[in-house]
């Protein structure tokens, strides 16, 4: 394509002719919102959001779907363009049903991840849940022990039957984290600013933390002789303990924040010394003087303030009461108040509130629980005076009260009725309120009620560099409203120190809120696990804590009832991002309601949701023009437009071949896989680049996993084409699941007993040298699973060596294909990459079933192309293909002559064959074709059909160069690289073996051949049999020791695709066992005195003894393609086989004559992840 210049944003870019608009300024980084656009499906034009300025266009026009031209002139973000997005965004939004954030997250003030981390605690992600929960605040444990918990008045459990305890599973992995080694931050580098923090309460102590993060030098000045403000002053023992306080804040030292304590501001330090010493200053100084009752005599002396009385208790311990104590108010205070009373041998606690309990703001809980640990409630009262003696209260004088209408609270309003109560009482403590004191903090503007005023969002005060947050500028609220204003205001904060001061925004989501119990009728009912508290005639005596932590299986219990209300699709849905982008507001005009849209779903990997649906039609045209399904389509027309299956079936009983390529392309949550998780969760993933670990086509995939689980797999679309199959868009389960085998076990006396590492791989080593001596030379026999990397199998090679042994072999593979006894290399001739550019395909076998990727690729690039008939399932009908050819008269003999042996015995074994009209049909264009391949499926091909076709190649002069050769597509994902390493011996060669007696023992690795059972009954008849694999599976199960292997996934290492390509698998997850595969072989080699330190090591040996793959050592395998055979001076290696000659001993192809038989054979499965996945994907399983 030649070259052109376009204009954009007044930048000049180059282009390549034939490029959208889009296309083109994707490439030079550029970014033009768009949804409905995907680069590996041809342009649409659907969503609209990709519209641009075109200088001499009146309109707007569609980048996605507008060719750039030589000279254009584009704006992309114009007032008109902007207006145009906008609006279709918000048109989108109107129509979007669902929620981006669950409920119980918009509901918490510091918009905790309350469905992330309950998930993660439901998956036994304990760490992850606490990193989790960490983004967003510093001290969970204190916030999970005492927070009224507004996410749980929000949760929708409710609607079934409870809501889901989510403060307590916060305390739960809070609690964990602490008593373990303590989670810290990862830490931004010194940014060299310093701010002074007033204020060691919620608010301080969380932008503290969150500054502290971010780089910045933190002091924390605090007026009290300990930190915690209110959470250990305000709050009772027997509620928090302080201990764990102190726990929290001595993670924040080690974050190296500064605590200065018996300090405050306005006296022992001025505020002008902190603004001049410091880059920015934050007041977190809470609201700490408690309200009066606001009544005649509330001055008197045996009248106190409830957070006054109960900053005293957790300073002295103690504070005189008498017998009678009354507690006005009706909050959480003031139950906290009542309980500690009780705590300290009051006679008789009464609460006094003016409605009724119904109207009572403190948690109903506290409530009962005060109630049964014996204090009295008298309600419809309210203080009129302050009755006494010689100054001293002695009764309260109250008013009767009844409701009326509800006030600005939603609360009944109380009136007074004209009567009276009045009650005697030796102390009467005020629990109605608190308020903001800043005492010599000067030059701060307050308001009325005395809290500090604040720009909203900035957090900005009257002062310069003076940010203020917490209750001492909202007015006393709950913890977690301090802990979300010290988060919000470090934000801005930071962009303050970085010169960008911005006020922090509410982030624009949808939200759903006209679901009743209704929609969750189909919920199965299970009970909330009730914390565990202690009695109550035995907690009110002592302020030991009363509600204990969940115990694990409470919390696993617990977090399992979650409902899963948010989107999981919340962290990539671009819609999403775009609203964000342009503030869109999502709240739905006065009358409109979105539609709901009922469709049937119950498919077992993909999650449907009509209502996400954007209607872009992605779904739809890669299951029609990539996968060729055609499972999915839009039914109805304009507003009703809604896209089902076909005749609107469930999606599992459709032609969907459970790909996944629907879910990939689509840009909202209408479409999701399932993840590989037991509980699915919306969580901010980590990936990385490997390879598939399932057929040999060497898919390029994202690993995307957090903490120790692997959550799904995604198509690295820089690496690759794009697509995925089932397994290995879904073949994940395995990785998580708790049944696999994680610590090597030894058979005693016909159990299993558990056994470390140096006990297992002593018994390994012992068993098989005590073989070897009695036995000799090939009594032992070494079989492998092509899942192994080639380190892995070169390894397992060197412990052949090392008993003597010749015998290595590969159920699955089972001694190859058999192009080897035609071309000399068992492998393809050329690479993947040049079937972009083949004028015409055979494919033979189930290619579509087993390889649905490479078809894809045939689909997507338009190729001419031709199936190997059902009907022709014999080597005859093979036979039949490569006659027509000789009588078609393309073969020049004396080419093949020079090229080829046993020419004449090939032609007189077809001398008989009848030629078919289908066979000779083929022929036809297979030899017409300039550039033909042959792509076999080796899973259904047989060795005598494929040496027949790799005639034809030979024949035909097909094969040799560029574009025209044979590809086969192999089993496993290095099958090819287990021939390389050397494990070609046919697997009958171990029956045949264990029949003669000759083979005594047996070491497998990654298969399972006992799922048949003569093979089991082989097994059994061994001396001695060591099985590695990732499970306990029925071949481990007759092992004399089982010892773990691990994941791809937690692997490092080579495969080696089907069409030699060398590619490089990382490993997302560390080994669960401890181990990966390669360090198990290492060490068990290293009982044999065998010695390699590192995978380096490993590929610097394969260098030596493999000579196709000389240049292992020198790759740089994510940079650039490597294919075999390579050398240290080429070390991209070679794509194309047999340009010169062919690797047989004479370098001449073999020809000849070959028996009767299936062409096409369903060969059996024995890798054991490949059996998992059989039965988890419901592949069906070819017979025995």
């Amino acid at each position: 394509m030649s070259k052109i210049s376009i204009n954009v944003n007044g930048r000049e870019i180059v282009a390549l002719d034939g490029q959208t608009i889009l296309q083109a300024a994707s490439e030079n980084g550029i970014e033009i919102p768009h949804l409905c656009y995907d680069e590996r499906i041809k342009p649409y034009g659907a969503c609209g959001l990709c519209v641009v300025e075109m200088e001499g266009s009146p309109k707007l026009v569609r980048s996605c779907a507008t060719f750039a031209q030589n000279g254009q002139v584009i704006k992309t973000n114009t007032s008109r363009t902007v207006n145009a997005r906008k609006t279709a965004l918000k048109l989108l939004a109107v129509d979007h049903r669902g929620d981006c954030r669950p409920p119980c997250h918009q509901a918490c003030p510091a918009h905790t991840d309350c469905q992330g981390y309950v998930g993660l605690i439901a998956n036994g992600q304990y760490r992850e849940a606490l990193k989790l929960i960490k983004e967003k605040m510093p001290i969970p444990f204190s916030i999970g022990k005492i927070c009224p918990h507004p996410c749980e008045e929000a949760c929708r459990r409710e609607l079934v039957e409870e809501p889901i305890s989510i403060a307590a599973l916060k305390a739960f992995v809070a609690e964990l984290d602490l008593k373990g080694e303590p989670y810290l931050p990862p830490m931004k580098k010194p940014s060299g600013k310093k701010v002074a923090i007033v204020g060691a309460g919620p608010a301080g102590l969380t932008a503290g933390y969150f500054l502290a993060r971010d780089g910045h030098k933190i002091v924390i000045y605090e007026a009290m002789p300990y930190p915690g403000g209110m959470l250990r002053y305000g709050i009772p023992q027997y509620r928090l303990d302080k201990a764990m306080i102190d726990a929290e804040v001595a993670l924040m030292e080690k974050m190296g924040i500064e605590f200065v304590y018996n300090t405050k501001i306005g006296d022992d330090v001025s505020l002008d010394h902190l603004r001049n010493s410091c880059d920015a200053v934050f007041l977190g100084i809470g609201s700490w003087e408690s309200q009066g009752l606001r009544c005649k005599g509330d001055d008197m002396e045996g009248v106190l303030g409830g957070i006054d009385f109960l900053r005293e208790v957790t300073r002295n311990g103690n504070v005189a009461l008498g017998g009678k104590v009354l507690v006005v108010g009706g909050g959480n205070t003031a139950m906290d108040v009542a309980r500690t009373s009780v705590r300290l041998g009051a006679d008789q606690v009464t609460v006094v509130y003016r409605r009724t309990l119904e109207e009572m703001p403190a948690e109903r809980l506290e409530i009962d629980e005060a109630m049964e640990e014996g204090v009295k409630f008298q309600f419809l009262v309210a203080p009129l005076e302050v009755l006494g003696e010689n100054g001293r209260a002695n009764a309260l004088k109250c008013q009767v009260m009844q409701l009326g209408e509800a006030d600005a609270s939603g609360r009944r309003k109380p009136e007074p009725t004209g009567e009276t109560v009045t009650f005697a009482a030796d102390r009467i403590i005020a629990a109605i309120g608190q308020k903001t004191v800043i005492g010599n903090i000067n030059g701060i503007a307050t308001d009325k009620a005395g809290n500090i005023v604040v720009k909203e969002g900035a957090f900005t005060t009257s002062l310069d560099k003076v940010f203020a947050g917490g209750d001492a500028v909202t007015g006393p609220k709950i913890a977690i409203d301090a802990v979300a204003q010290g988060k919000n205001a470090a934000t801005v904060i930071d962009g303050y120190l970085n010169g960008n001061l911005a006020p922090y925004a509410e982030e624009r989501v949808i939200i759903q809120k006209d679901l009743t119990a209704a929609a969750f009728a189909d919920k199965e009912k299970v009970p909330r696990v009730a914390l565990r508290v202690a009695d109550e005639h035995v907690r009110n005596k002592n302020f030991m804590q009363v509600a204990e932590v969940f115990t694990e299986e409470d919390a696993l219990r617990e977090s399992k009832r979650c409902l899963e209300c948010g989107c999981r699709d919340y962290f990539e849905c671009r819609l999403l991002k775009y609203i964000q982008e342009y503030d869109i507001d999502t709240e739905k005009p006065a009358g409109i309601e979105s539609p709901k849209r009922q469709v049937i779903d119950n498919h077992p990997f993909v999650e449907r949701n009509a209502d996400k649906c954007i209607l872009c039609g992605l779904c739809v045209r890669v299951c029609d023009e990539v996968v060729g399904a055609t499972a999915i389509g839009l039914v109805g027309r304009g507003f009703d437009s809604v896209i089902y299956p076909e005749f609107k079936l469930p999606l599992s009983e459709t032609s969907c071949i459970a790909c996944g390529s629907c879910v990939d392309v689509c840009p909202t949550g209408a479409c999701m896989e399932k993840q590989a998780a037991a509980k699915q969760v919306p969580a901010s993933l980590n990936n990385v680049s490997s390879v598939c670990g399932y057929c040999g086509v060497g898919c390029r995939v994202n690993v995307e996993y957090r903490g120790d689980v692997a959550f799904r797999i995604t198509p690295d679309k820089t690496q690759g084409d794009g697509w995925l199959c089932q397994r290995g868009k879904f073949g994940l389960d395995y990785v998580n699941d708790s049944s696999r085998l994680t610590q090597p076990v030894i058979k005693r006396h016909g159990q299993f007993v558990q056994a470390d590492w140096n006990e297992a791989n002593l018994e390994v080593v012992k068993g098989l040298q005590a073989i070897a001596a009695i036995h000799g030379k090939d009594s032992i026999g070494v079989v492998v699973s092509p899942r192994l990397t080639n380190e892995e199998l070169f390894l397992a090679g060197k412990l052949a060596d090392a008993v003597q042994t010749t015998v290595k072999t590969s159920y699955t593979v089972n001694g190859g294909s058999g192009l080897d006894e035609v071309f000399g290399y068992d492998a393809s001739t050329n690479s993947y990459a040049e079937l972009d550019n083949s004028d015409f395909v055979l494919t033979v076998g189930d290619v579509k079933g087993n390889h649905p990727v490479l078809d894809f690729k045939i689909r997507v690039a338009e190729l001419a192309n031709a199936e190997w008939p059902q009907s022709l399932t014999s080597t005859a009908d093979v036979k039949a293909f490569v006659k027509a050819l000789l009588d078609l008269g393309v073969t020049d003999e004396k080419k093949v002559a020079a090229k080829a042996e046993g020419f004449a015995e090939l032609k007189a074994s077809l001398a008989a064959v009848q030629v078919s009209d289908a066979a000779k049909s083929l022929a036809q264009r297979y030899s017409k074709a300039a550039k033909p391949f042959i792509l076999i499926d080796e899973d259904t091909v047989s060795k005598e059909a494929v040496k027949l076709f790799a005639f034809a190649a030979v024949l035909a002069g097909k094969v040799g160069a560029a574009y025209r050769g044979v590809i086969l597509a192999r089993s496993k994902n290095n099958s090819q690289g287990a021939i390389d390493m050397g494990f070609v011996l046919p697997a009958d060669a171990v029956a045949q073996g264990i029949d003669s007696g000759k083979i005594k023992a047996l070491v497998i690795i990654g298969e399972n051949p006992a799922v048949c059972p003569d093979k089991l009954a082989l097994l059994k008849r061994l001396s001695f049999l060591a099985v590695y694999d990732i499970f306990l599976t029925e071949t481990a199960a007759a092992a004399d020791v089982a010892v773990p292997l691990v994941s791809a996934v937690e692997s490092e290492g080579t495969y080696t695709r089907s069409d030699r390509r060398i590619q490089a698998a990382h490993a997302a997850l560390q080994p669960k066992t401890g181990k990966d595969n390669l360090q198990v072989l290492l060490d068990t080699l290293g009982y044999f005195g065998v010695k390699y330190n590192n995978i380096a090591d490993v590929r610097a040996a394969i260098a030596k003894e493999v000579p196709t793959y000389a240049g292992i050592g020198a790759a740089d395998f994510d940079a650039a393609a490597v294919y075999w055979p390579n050398t240290k001076q080429n070390v991209s290696g070679t794509n194309v086989l047999y340009t010169e000659s062919f690797a047989t001993a004479n370098q001449k192809a073999v020809l000849g004559a070959v028996g009767d038989g299936p062409a096409i054979a369903v060969k059996k499965k024995y890798d054991t992840v490949e059996l998992y996945s059989e039965n988890k994907l419901k592949v069906p399983v070819a017979a025995n």
